[in-house]
């Protein structure tokens, strides 16, 4: 592993560790943006018995964050934590900064601003759930074997 992912991983993964061990300790702060975004959680297709009981969410919600940008701080799986991060950070992002709800152009530019930077970590995760460590894609891999072989029978039938 290169030493910019081993640097950059655990600094990514840090405020989702956080952020899911606030949750599993203190899951009664959370529940007013929880019940924000329980109509589009219901019309996401979250099961009833989650949304109904916004506390049990917010402590799954918590200990899956938790685990996976731990997973992902220490290089266990880093690709996997990556994208369950993102997609558990997307709701989250959205029950945060509920730019429509907002009263005030003051409070607008205040979500507004956690938007965009929970879109910033997004897109941060998404690239770490896409990064190979250097090594090509199995598209890549796949194409390049048949090219391989291609050349080989090539050869074959020229001797």
């Amino acid at each position: 592993m290169s030493l910019s992912r081993r640097l950059a991983r655990p600094l990514l993964s840090a405020t989702f560790i956080a952020d899911g061990f606030d949750a599993l300790r203190n899951p009664d702060s959370h529940v007013d943006r929880v019940e924000r975004i329980t109509p589009l959680l219901t019309t996401a297709g979250v099961p009833p018995s989650l949304t109904r009981d916004p506390i049990n969410l917010i402590r799954l919600s918590g200990g899956v964050t938790a685990v996976a940008g731990l997973m992902l701080a220490t290089g266990r799986k880093p690709r996997l934590a990556a994208a369950v991060l993102a997609a558990v950070h997307l709701p989250v992002v959205l029950a945060n900064n509920p730019v429509w709800a907002a009263k005030d152009g003051e409070e607008r530019a205040d979500m507004r601003r956690g938007l965009v930077q929970g879109v910033s970590l997004l897109g941060g995760l998404l690239i770490a759930a896409l990064d190979r460590d250097g090594k090509p894609s199995l598209g890549w891999r796949a194409s390049n074997r048949r090219q391989q072989q291609h050349k080989v029978r090539a050869a074959r039938k020229g001797n």
